[in-house]
């Protein structure tokens, strides 16, 4: 009950009032939020688990039975329609009976079903939260007739999203009403609590001197608690003068000892008997002694504390210290016989210390047993430290010693020990001692000695092991660097007597204000499926803005680009991957392997452009016709698709053989506008298999395939990036570009930042530059792409471009519906329709 008294007291009741007011009425809010939340979060779930369902049943009705084997053909639109969501990724898995993984992702969570009744589970995979759709598809027809598991996930951001739009809506009258009744109680409460201000009013007005009780009408609530504030009061001056007159008795002692010296030193002065004086004089110096040891000792400990978190340690031999420190105390007049002894005798003494406070520290202690030891001999022994323990100092008397109660006392300053009664001290000595100790990480402690007396033992740490730090002053990371050294070339050597590496040289463009290419002040490292002389204008105009920057340019193709980000070792990754396969660039993103970057220049592209703030498109590329127009009369040139059909099927006399088009089973870009045109077109197998019947010639690469048609080997090639060819134009090629009225394919290169980066502060840097009007600028008129923003000028503006469409634009957005066609079984079918289509074995 005490307690609860003083808790009631205590606090402004205003406060209390308001506190516990406002308690009921968070609580109403919480309960309230949490109901809307929930409900928010059910209706988010509502509205996109039915396109989860309708992606999930649409992979189901696509799985089949093909020669014995449930294989899938996954539908462009089962995740195309998720792509609603802009910055949610989606992972999959097909799962035959007995939980054996068709396709898609194994480590996926989702169990098998028995059902095609989807359900809905919410779980973690890649790092992030999901929302999973589990159905299910009966297969008959195959070894082992049951279930197949269709497995469907997606990353909760879009819904999170909506969900705190719609809580915020909801939500928002509540908040506004809460608000104004938290408004009323406080106007209410402090109209209540008035009185309490009037009262405080006077108590402030009060002079300071004045503890005299408070006489004023109150209302009867408050009597109780001014009649307290006046028995507060009169205790309060009770006690203020109890406190003066302890301020006043203590200023008196302090000064009696000086005034008890000064007396005694103005009587020495009077005294003419001498044997007196020598008394008198013998008593000063007593006090003096007294009060100058005490001062020293004061001053020395303030030092230690200093120098213990100041100075740096040196080696110090406790062998020649105490042999000092014993020389200097034994030419004392009242000092006993001292013998310094050491065990063993062979070894060194040495440590990493303070020689300073290490003095000050074993003089204390030495002079404490000449103190209290009388005339006894004292005994120093020295043992040196080895490997497994280090050195150690003892001091050993023959005086009353110190009971084990008081051990832990005495190192408290100005503490001391009952024993020390009548022998001058100033109780600093152990505490100096042990602060020493401390700031050395040794161990002092007491310990009586057998027969009478006390040991003083000063203990200090064991050395650091061979392993554990430097060992003859040299770092153990130094003299690890031959071995490092001897394992490099161990391994280097196989490697060069292998022969040379197939992957192609990087190439440096060291910074302008630094040696080449470590010594550059900042080092960022590229790697690209793009020909680097297409992308060396971009580098060197960036390092022209930023002049400290050293670039490592490694050019690879698509697929060994997305092996150096997800099977590299860390310290191998780049800092920066640009590729012109989509897909691909999609799929890290999905993946987990790229990380997110947000700037005004990212924000400000299009959706079709950026995917989760990861995925970035800076050129605009489109897949065009390209004929020679020396070998193909005006007449000839396909406008369009269906034109370009014909012309193969009715003209095969003249163009069997002499059209060109990708290799999609080698080019990712190749195969990226293949099975875009697959999905906007109906007519493109009947493309194929024109292509087919004339015998249609497929390379890897734009630029061969241009080569091809200006040395007339070829006379059309379909489906060639229009950028590099309008770039060849520009050059002087005497080469015609057809942008295809039924619709152009336009694609986007996309730079992204690997999650294991190791500056991708400077890869986002150079990302601002290339969507800056002035990276912008270098693409329009210094490279074969197109750019992105409409603003800038050049003969690869976006607003050229824009010229030259003759029909709608399909820009291939990034986006999870890219992922369709990066699964392993839809690829393997879609190039065998197209070996089949081409006519290849």
């Amino acid at each position: 009950m005490p307690n609860e008294g003083r808790a009631v007291a205590g606090g402004s009741l205003r406060r209390r009032l308001l506190t516990r007011m406002f308690v009921v009425l968070g609580v109403v809010t919480l309960i309230l939020f949490l109901f809307v939340r929930t409900y928010a979060r059910e209706a988010a779930d509502s509205a996109y688990d039915q396109l989860l369902s309708a992606s999930a049943l649409s992979i189901a009705d696509a799985v089949r039975v093909e020669n014995g084997a449930i294989t899938v053909d996954l539908p462009y639109s089962s995740l195309s329609v998720l792509g609603t969501a802009r910055h949610d990724r989606v992972f999959y898995k097909v799962m035959a009976p007995g939980g054996l993984i068709v396709t898609g992702y194994e480590d996926l969570p989702g169990a098998t079903v028995h059902d095609d009744t989807p359900v809905f589970q919410n779980a973690v995979y890649s790092d992030a939260p999901v929302r999973i759709a589990v159905t299910g598809r009966f297969i008959s027809g195959v070894a082992r007739s049951g279930w197949v598991t269709v497995v469907v996930a997606q990353t909760r951001e879009a819904r999170d999203l909506l969900a705190s739009r719609l809580v915020a809506n909801s939500f928002a009258p509540i908040a506004f009403a809460v608000v104004v009744g938290a408004l009323l109680l406080w106007f209410g409460i402090r109209q209540a609590l008035a009185p309490l201000g009037f009262l405080e009013s006077l108590i402030r007005a009060r002079p300071p001197q004045d503890f005299s009780p408070i006489d004023a009408p109150v209302p009867t609530e408050v009597g109780q608690l001014l009649a307290a504030i006046n028995q507060l009061m009169i205790r309060f001056k009770a006690n203020l003068d109890s406190t003066q007159s302890f301020l006043a008795d203590a200023a008196h002692q302090i000064r009696t000892p000086l005034a008890a010296l000064r007396s005694q030193a103005e009587l020495a002065r009077r005294e003419a008997d001498v044997e007196r004086l020598r008394n008198r004089v013998e008593r000063i110096h007593r006090n003096a002694v007294e009060a100058s040891e005490l001062t020293t000792q004061l001053l020395n400990h303030a030092t230690v504390v200093h120098r213990a978190e100041a100075v740096q340690p040196q080696v110090v031999d406790l062998d020649a210290l105490l042999r000092q420190i014993v020389q200097q105390m034994a030419g004392r007049p009242d000092a006993p016989p001292i013998a310094l002894a050491r065990e063993p005798a062979e070894g060194d003494a040495l440590l990493h210390g303070d020689p300073v406070t290490l003095r000050e520290a074993l003089t204390n202690l030495l002079d404490n047993a000449v103190k209290y030891g009388g005339a006894n001999p004292i005994e120093v022994l020295v043992r040196p430290g080895t490997g497994d323990y280090g050195p150690l100092v003892e001091i050993a008397d023959r005086g009353p010693g110190i009971p084990d109660g008081e051990k832990s006392k005495v190192f408290e300053r100005f503490n001391r020990g009952r024993q020390s009664k009548g022998i001058a001290g100033s109780g600093l000595g152990l505490s100096i001692a042990a602060a020493v100790a401390e700031a050395h990480h040794a161990a002092l402690s007491l310990h009586d000695r057998p027969g009478g007396g006390l040991i003083v033992r000063l203990e200090f740490p064991a050395p650091a092991q061979p392993g554990e730090g430097a060992a003859n002053g040299v770092p153990a990371g130094r003299r690890l660097l031959p071995l490092l050294l001897l394992l490099l070339l161990a391994v280097a050597l196989p490697l060069v007597a292998a022969g040379p590496v197939q992957a192609l040289e990087p190439v440096f463009y060291p910074a302008a204000s630094g040696p080449p290419p470590a010594g550059g002040t900042e080092r960022l490292r590229i790697d690209a499926a793009t020909d680097r002389p297409a992308i060396e204008p971009l580098i060197r105009d960036f390092q022209q803005e930023n002049p400290t920057v050293t670039i490592e340019f490694r050019e690879m193709n698509t697929g060994e680009l997305y092996d150096s980000v997800v099977k590299r070792a860390a310290g191998d990754v780049p800092d920066l991957v640009i590729s012109s396969a989509s897909g691909l660039q999609v799929k890290l993103v999905n993946d987990g392997h790229a990380r997110r970057y947000s700037s005004p220049a990212t924000q400000a592209l299009p959706d079709w452009a950026n995917w989760r703030s990861a995925a970035f498109g800076f050129t605009q590329e489109p897949a065009a016709i390209v004929y020679n127009r020396d070998l193909v009369p005006a007449e000839d040139v396909p406008r369009s698709r269906e034109d370009l059909i014909h012309l193969l099927r009715d003209r095969k006399e003249r163009y069997g053989g002499r059209v060109v088009t990708y290799n999609v089973e080698e080019s990712g870009i190749g195969y990226l506008f293949a099975t875009q045109d697959s999905v906007l077109t109906s007519q493109f197998w009947q493309l194929a298999d024109a292509l087919g019947e004339n015998q249609a010639k497929q390379m890897c690469c734009t630029s061969d395939m241009v080569d091809s048609i200006e040395r007339g080997e070829t006379y059309i090639g379909y489906n060639l990036l229009g950028s590099y060819a309008r770039e060849r134009q520009l050059h002087g090629s005497h080469i015609g570009i057809v942008l295809p009225s039924d619709y152009t394919l336009v694609m986007t290169r996309v730079a992204l930042i690997p999650q294991r980066a190791s500056a991708p502060e400077l890869a986002g840097r150079f990302i601002d530059y290339l969507l800056s009007e002035r990276g912008q600028s270098v693409v329009a008129g210094s490279t074969a792409f197109y750019s992105i923003q409409p603003t800038v000028g050049g003969p690869m503006s976006a607003t050229h471009l824009q010229e030259e469409m003759r029909g709608p634009t399909q820009r291939i957005g990034l986006g999870p519906a890219l992922l369709v066609y990066m699964d392993h079984l839809k690829r393997a079918r879609f190039l065998q329709q197209w070996k089949a289509f081409l006519h290849q074995p």
